[in-house]
């Protein structure tokens, strides 16, 4: 099966955090002091620089290097302040203390809490850390902040149609299309492995797709994956979900979870539409003329359907994209099993003389696989100037002795000649031949 996979960066200003490295001289002839985490190259080294993400539950290392003339500062007390996110149930706010080793380290640990309720609220958002020391009854000190989150995350899932567009009913037999925004909340690239799979509504998973080693650059990334999950045969009619997840490397190989599981529902179903008949009021008429084409339409799926149905009056079959639009109606709500019929008005003027084949095309519906009868072509209409008797898009000499072997004459008649009754009243008359007159010598060959 040919799997496509389309990768589009959306990368937010405010969701990257860029790391350039340290610009401060690592020996000043002065008191410093120097803090970062453990998350190289993005540690957050040199003076209030920010460091890398943290995900919840994982371990945070403050190092604060103490130094006073480019030299390390020995046993020397540095006491750490960590504030969490601002917010309106819980801030986290704690400090510790550590001693500097032989080489100016001082360093302390702790786990990114996760409490039973709100957690993402508390706990989600931008932390702050600041390290101070006194050295020679001078105080310097150093801030530091990360941001914390599902480093990965799923941040919203839909089905799609081949189109690229949202749908949420799909048929047996067809693909789902999914797409996923997803975010990189790090200072640079993840990899990360998405599994994909699809239940149907009896629970039954019916379809599933790994996505191995996608690169992430930070901020936000759209991914559409087309013709990789198709809804086999046997699949139950109803609600269906398709659930996504994120994870460190594929799972087979240890990957651990970026973050919660994402889903989207759909609907497996049958969409069918059909035309089932087409008549025209009239098989002739003349230029200026009004026909009425009745056409039949009905849900033959298991939704209740709006669609358009389109009544075409075409001269040349054989020819594509000549025909004429009559008009387009919307049939809205149609339920399952149920038909109707429209009216299709087709005003002849300034319409070109010919033989016109009328059609009449429903629209394809979502969900829809057999679209052979959404199409329905029955009856012509011969559409002819006023006097042209013989059909031949002219008015001329023998329209004139056509209609003079028919003058006098009515149905069951001989001679009657229906084409010579320009005013369809029954009867070649007087009348009739005045109408001839007035389009004397007229052609649209």
């Amino acid at each position: 099966m040919l799997a496509l996979l389309f990768i589009n960066m959306l990368t937010l200003a405010s969701a990257r955090a860029s790391y350039s490295g340290p610009t401060v001289d690592q020996s000043p002839d002065v008191a410093f002091i120097d803090l970062y985490t453990q998350k190289e190259p993005c540690c957050g080294k040199g003076p209030n620089r920010p460091s890398d993400a943290f995900a919840p539950q994982e371990e945070v290392i403050l190092y604060a290097n103490v130094t006073n003339d480019g030299k390390p500062e020995q046993d020397k007390i540095v006491a750490f302040q960590i504030n969490g996110p601002t917010n309106p149930i819980e801030n986290e706010t704690f400090v510790r203390t550590a001693m500097t080793d032989a080489s100016g380290l001082a360093n302390i640990s702790f786990t990114i809490p996760w409490p039973n309720e709100n957690a993402e609220i508390i706990i989600f958002g931008i932390w702050s850390a600041v390290a101070w020391v006194e050295i020679e009854k001078e105080t310097v000190k150093d801030t530091l902040t990360f941001r914390v989150g599902w480093i990965v995350e799923i941040v919203s899932i839909w089905t799609i149609n081949e189109n690229l567009q949202p749908q949420t009913r799909f048929a047996r037999g067809t693909c789902v299309g999914v797409e996923m925004v997803l975010r990189n909340i790090a200072m640079k690239t993840k990899m990360a492995t998405f599994t994909l799979v699809v239940y149907d509504c009896e629970s039954h998973p019916i379809a599933n797709t790994t996505l191995e080693d996608v690169g992430l650059e930070p901020g936000e990334t759209s991914i559409y994956v087309l013709c990789e999950l198709e809804i086999p045969k046997w699949a139950f009619f109803g609600y269906a979900m398709v659930y996504a997840n994120a994870y460190t490397a594929p799972p087979h190989l240890g990957g651990t979870s970026y973050c919660p599981e994402a889903s989207a529902g759909f609907r497996i179903t049958l969409g069918d539409v059909a035309v089932v008949s087409v008549t025209p009021s009239l098989t002739k008429v003349y230029a200026g003329g009004v026909v009425n084409v009745t056409v039949t339409v009905r849900n033959e799926g298991r939704e209740t359907e709006t669609f358009n149905v389109t009544a075409y009056a075409d001269e040349d079959v054989a020819v594509i994209g000549d025909e004429v639009i009559i008009r387009i109606q919307t049939v809205t709500e149609l339920a399952p099993s149920n038909q109707t019929t429209l009216t299709f008005t087709w005003n002849t003027t300034g319409v070109t003389p010919g033989n016109y084949t009328i059609s009449a095309q429903a629209s394809i519906v979502p969900a829809e696989t057999d679209t052979n009868d959404n199409t329905y072509t029955d009856g012509w209409v011969v559409v002819r100037i006023v006097g042209d008797v013989d059909g031949d898009r002219d008015v001329d000499w023998v329209d004139l002795g056509l209609l003079g072997l028919a003058y006098g004459s009515r149905p069951g008649d001989d001679n009657w000649n229906p084409n010579a009754d320009f005013d369809d009243d029954g009867e070649v008359t007087w009348i009739d031949l005045g109408l001839l007159g007035l389009n004397y010598g007229v052609s649209c060959s």
